[in-house]
């Protein structure tokens, strides 16, 4: 569905992406990790055609993205950046409506269909008792889970999610990882999104990849990719990988500044 072949992307001299291949197959949560500046945003960017790229380096549906046009794009590809727009004066049903421009021809007059799709998205985030509100008022959990419901609305087979937890509180963190895999799970929606936590990409991912430095460090499943050698190696740090009984998943645990095992990384923590 959406594929990347020796991608490479330069800031004037400053490389920021380095020959990267990447493949999202349908009904897929893949999950891009690594430190601040491994080019994982402008990845994402160049996946969704906001950046212009090599000719034949990305293709959306076996078709080289630069071939498109840009609501076409947007009806097969929805982008929810790091940071929104600032919109004074616009609800949260106009904000969520907004996901439907790639399908008007003119205007902004809500089909049936537009009006169907924009309840689902507000009813499916649990933010009907917001719609009336000034997106500008809201909290910013509240502002993105509206956000999230516009690119819903916008009913693409593919969604790319920038940091989607940000600003969120413990419990609609949670509830949204349930989102996104229930968004593959029954909706066959392929989900790439960029996680600071390396823990969100444990629980939910089918593949991940472990950028460095505008390069994949390495790409597969999490078990295979997420190692204690791999974070010293691309983020500089210790971490111990536990395996917790009550827990389904590995989990990743940066070393404390008072462990004395810093230096010796622990293998596979048994802990009850």
């Amino acid at each position: 569905m959406l594929v990347t072949k020796n991608l490479s992307f330069n800031y004037g001299k400053q490389n920021i992406l380095d020959n990267v291949n990447f493949i999202a197959e349908k009904g897929q949560v893949i999950s891009l990790i690594g430190p601040n500046g491994s080019g994982k945003s402008t990845l994402l960017r160049c996946l969704c055609g906001l950046i212009p790229v090599k000719r034949s380096s990305v293709f959306l549906f076996d078709r080289p993205i630069e071939t498109l046009g840009a609501k076409e794009i947007a009806r097969k590809v929805a982008f929810l950046p790091q940071s929104h727009e600032r919109l004074q004066g616009v609800t949260v049903y106009e904000l969520v409506s907004m996901g439907r421009a790639p399908y008007h021809r003119s205007g902004w007059v809500n089909t049936k269909e537009d009006q169907e799709k924009i309840a689902w998205a507000i009813d499916y985030m649990q933010i009907g008792h917001l719609t009336h509100r000034l997106a500008e008022m809201l909290s910013g959990g509240e502002k993105q889970r509206a956000w999230i419901a516009m690119v819903l609305a916008q009913d693409t087979p593919i969604i790319l999610l920038d940091e989607p937890v940000t600003y969120m509180d413990l419990k609609y963190q949670c509830e949204l990882l349930r989102t996104i895999k229930d968004l593959k799970d029954n909706f066959q929606k392929t989900v790439v999104a960029v996680f600071h936590d390396i823990n969100h990409a444990i629980e939910i991912s089918d593949s991940v990849y472990l950028l460095k430095n505008g390069h994949v460090y390495k790409a597969g499943g999490s078990e295979q990719v997420i190692t204690e050698q791999a974070i010293k190696d691309v983020y500089g740090v210790y971490a111990h990988i536990c395996k917790f009984k009550r827990c389904c998943r590995n989990v990743v645990v940066p070393a404390g500044v008072h462990d004395g095992s810093m230096d010796t990384p622990l293998e596979n923590l048994q802990i009850k």
